[in-house]
């Protein structure tokens, strides 16, 4: 590649046009978590060409960690839409069966650390808006992919990490220590941070950086430095099985299930709040019954438990599995609960905040600088972080300002396509501060 020797955001400027055109074309093809071959593909042959060491499949996806694993059928159908959509099958095949998401390494010609950024590239399952007043529908670059559509911005991170990543490459001769992408699928439903840990992708970094478009910021160029109230998530698939018969004949034979599972979430419901911070709980889905005259012998429902930290959230579910098991002893059924995904709280580390704030002060892309947010939300990225500062590292997770119109994960969500730009360069700034000649060692 030809070098330059322009600061960050000139060289990501050159590029922005490209990382509009990347986006939209990701926005037409989203497919959501496990399924993303499509995002996966894209990402794996543009890092291959600009001379990264590309990492897939079951190198980076712990099959241990595959949770809420899409049926083979809609694995296959999705893997086939890819190529169909023109996704080449030499950076798709090692994905086949769920094993998405794509590590990109590139070592710089000088010594210094290991630096990782962090984008996610799974889509929503929800049906994109067709009016002439939502962008991408008017301009022709919606969903294609019916009941599928990035309404989160995982579209936008993904370009942002692909800007970033073209910089480093043609900058390769000045890079400092080495980068390392790593493209994550599954957040939405928070396992797919877990599945890379397992493989110990994040074990060698000695800084990791990452971050959401919107949530707090509703203008471009706007950035939140200080993320905290992160909050920590467990969800569980929750199944009573009793035994049915008929409701009118022999109703006291039946043992039912449907009745458990009502008495369970209810009670669920009045579990006491922690006095130490912010604790949630929610039901999301009940699935029991056949038909009028017979008493349900199987209830299937999804729950979460939601906590300001690790301890608040641990306290939701403990009192939830004395729910659960109480309904089952209740109603003479047995229960079976299964892991669905984990969050844990976190915080990024106080002397990347401080760093944050001076690169961010500086750069002209930046019109707000918002020292404290709180994120109120789960990001399974807390994974990743933790197990850097357990290990010594630092790591950042911010907020890029944008407007996001009908709201995250709403059917006219859109982002003002300059955070592509602003975040690519104030990662690229950070990665230049971390690999100074005045660092020589963690900060």
């Amino acid at each position: 590649m030809e070098c330059t020797n322009h600061k960050p955001e000139e060289t990501i400027m050159a590029h922005f046009s490209d990382a509009v055109q990347w986006r939209r074309d990701l926005h037409k093809h989203p497919q959501p978590a496990w399924l993303e071959f499509y995002a996966t593909g894209f990402v794996a042959k543009k890092l291959a060409e600009w001379g990264y060491e590309v990492k897939l499949g079951q190198d980076i996806i712990d099959e241990r960690k595959l949770l809420l694993l899409p049926s083979a059928g809609k694995l296959q159908t999705e893997y086939e839409r890819a190529l169909q959509d023109g996704i080449k099958e030499e950076y798709i095949a090692p994905a086949k069966g769920g094993f998405t998401g794509v590590i990109g390494i590139l070592k710089g010609s000088q010594p210094g650390p290991t630096v990782g950024f962090r984008f996610d590239i799974d889509s929503n399952e929800v049906t994109e808006g067709a009016s002439d007043s939502h962008r991408p529908a008017k301009e022709g670059f919606a969903s294609q992919n019916p009941g599928y559509a990035h309404m989160c911005g995982h579209d936008a991170h993904i370009a942002m990490g692909l800007l970033l990543a073209l910089h480093f490459g043609e900058n390769r001769d000045k890079l400092k220590g080495t980068v390392k992408f790593i493209f994550q699928p599954n957040e939405e439903n928070l396992s797919g941070a877990s599945a890379m840990v397992e493989k110990g992708l994040v074990d060698d970094l000695d800084y990791l950086f990452g971050g959401h478009v919107g949530i707090s910021g509703n203008e471009a160029g706007k950035i939140s430095i200080d993320v905290h109230s992160i909050l920590a998530l467990s969800r569980f698939e929750i199944t009573y099985t009793g035994r049915s018969t008929h409701a009118g004949v022999s109703p006291h034979e039946g043992k039912n299930a449907l009745l458990g599972a009502c008495a369970a979430i209810t009670n669920l419901y009045a579990i006491a709040r922690h006095g130490g911070g912010a604790s949630r709980i929610n039901v999301g889905t009940l699935e029991a019954g056949s038909t009028w005259n017979a008493i349900p012998d199987r209830a299937y429902f999804r729950m979460e438990t939601r906590g300001a930290n690790n301890t608040i959230n641990g306290y939701m579910v403990q009192k939830s599995l004395e729910v659960l098991q109480g309904a089952a002893k209740m109603y003479d059924l047995d229960l079976e609960i299964k892991p669905a995904a984990n969050a844990i709280s976190g915080r990024s580390s106080p002397e990347m905040i401080a760093l944050g704030m001076k690169v961010a002060e500086k750069l002209p892309s930046v019109k707000q600088v918002i020292p404290e947010v709180a994120f109120n939300g789960s990001e399974d990225v807390t994974v990743m972080m933790e197990r850097v500062q357990s290990r010594g590292g630092k790591v950042l997770y911010v907020l890029f300002g944008s407007p996001i119109f009908g709201g995250h994960h709403s059917s006219t969500f859109d982002v003002d396509e300059t955070v592509i730009r602003n975040g690519a360069e104030f990662l690229a700034s950070m990665q230049a501060e971390v690999t100074s000649d005045t660092v020589t060692e963690r900060l």
